[in-house]
């Protein structure tokens, strides 16, 4: 790339341009709006898993280069991503640890007894695995009623015999959830000052903090979901935002004789319910951006619905990892508590979307059973698929749809060059 960051940050920009950027498992979508003439200029970027704050500024540097502007003229940047979500449809999340009331570890184990639908009875159907497993649950006495009047005291010996368990153990995320701590957290925020003393470095999340309703369940894994997304996404949204004021020269302070004044531009992700968040609070509340850019296409969607004169509307957004489902009703998304990503149920106010694990880097395997799979794992940007010659060694669907010609030989114009041998070759030795 030619541009450079900016070494004077404090002239008055000449444009004002925003720039909305998507940050998907295999490409990095970016748009930017240029408020004082009304240009629109939108491109992609392979997604780098590997540090996504490089496809994130990569990106701008691409649409800022078709706009003939620089790092200075960006007023705002608003941000959606799959990485939670991708995160979660591939099951690649850290080794968690839970801490309930004493009497109930098997939470998680009993969930709501319910069976999926399609599989008839629970005959046909294998439980999948729990986000934690049975010997990481731990328990601590201790007690209040759902009005938050203390039945039993917190039991302090046993919460930090947990949390050195825990630390002995050398699991660094655990989720709190204990009975009606949505009408009395003091138990709760009891246990996280005992597990950050007792276990340093250790990231909590707790379900007062969380998701203050009742339902122990919802609430457990809302929880657990969120502590397992809290590591990733904040490391994430701090890379990108460091990375970011460097290339626009913004975040650092102007100081006169009395005065100090930032010149950070906003930086905003996208929530699941299709709001916005700064990049400040987000590390405090990671499971709101969990179905972050799934939100942003389905608002998309009806936006784009609503201007052709169609107000119901079934939006399908696929990519190259996942695909979101939703429904536009009225000409809005509609919305959930009862969401779920994967098989996580996260009770959190978000836009109504499922979210599979099959995208264009989806990767096809024979099972034990001699079927064919396809997905949840991804090939993602890198490796990538078999036909970018960039060292996958498994075939996906973007590789099927090559030999099938349903793609042309290469792709972003001509910037990546697709092999069609080795896409036939890979797909032959998966068939035998």
């Amino acid at each position: 790339m030619t541009q450079s960051p900016l070494t004077h940050p404090t002239e008055t920009p000449l444009r004002r341009i925003r720039i909305g950027i998507d940050t998907g498992g295999t490409f990095t979508d970016v748009v930017a709006f240029d408020e004082d003439s009304g240009e629109l200029i939108s491109t992609k970027t392979p997604s780098t898993p590997a540090n996504p704050a490089d496809g994130f500024i990569n990106g701008m540097h691409k649409v800022l280069d078709l706009l003939g502007a620089t790092g200075a003229d960006v007023t705002a940047v608003c941000h959606g991503t799959t990485v939670a979500t991708n995160q979660l449809l591939e099951g690649k999340v850290p080794e968690l640890g839970f801490i309930t009331t004493e009497g109930y570890e098997f939470i998680l184990e009993i969930a709501r007894q319910a069976v999926p639908d399609g599989y008839g009875n629970s005959y046909f159907w294998v439980k999948p695995p729990r986000i934690v497993p049975a010997d990481r649950v731990k328990t601590v006495g201790g007690r209040f009623d759902f009005e938050g009047k203390q039945v039993r005291p917190f039991d302090e010996e046993g919460a930090v015999s947990v949390a050195r368990w825990f630390r002995d153990q050398g699991i660094m995320t655990i989720g709190v959830c204990f009975l009606h701590s949505y009408a009395n957290p003091e138990h709760e925020l009891r246990m996280r000052e005992i597990l950050r003393r007792e276990h340093p470095g250790v990231v909590v999340s707790i379900s007062s903090d969380v998701l203050r309703e009742y339902r122990e369940y919802e609430r457990s894994m809302t929880t657990l979901v969120d502590a397992a997304v809290k590591p990733m996404v904040s490391s994430y949204v701090a890379n990108i935002q460091s990375r970011l004021k460097e290339f626009t020269g913004s975040g650092q302070t102007n100081q006169g004789i009395g005065t100090q004044a930032s010149t950070s531009i906003p930086f905003y992700i996208m929530k699941s319910n299709g709001g916005v968040l700064s990049a400040d609070e987000v590390v405090h509340q990671p499971i709101t951006t969990v179905l972050s850019g799934p939100a942003a296409g389905a608002l998309g969607a009806a936006l784009i619905c609503g201007r052709a004169g169609f107000d119901k509307v079934l939006t399908c957004d696929g990519g190259g990892t996942s695909t979101d489902v939703s429904v536009v009703l009225g000409g809005e998304p509609t919305l959930t508590t009862e969401g779920t990503v994967g098989t996580y149920p996260s009770k959190i106010p978000m836009i109504d979307v499922v979210t599979v694990g099959a995208g264009g880097g989806s990767i096809a395997w024979i099972s034990r059973e001699g079927t064919l799979k396809v997905g949840p794992r991804s090939a993602g940007a890198d490796p990538g698929p078999i036909c970018y010659g960039t060292g996958g060694v498994e075939p996906t669907i973007t590789d099927a749809h090559l030999m099938l010609g349903r793609i042309p030989p290469h792709l972003l114009g001509g910037e990546i060059p697709l092999d069609l041998a080795a896409a036939r070759a890979g797909i032959e030795d998966l068939a035998g």
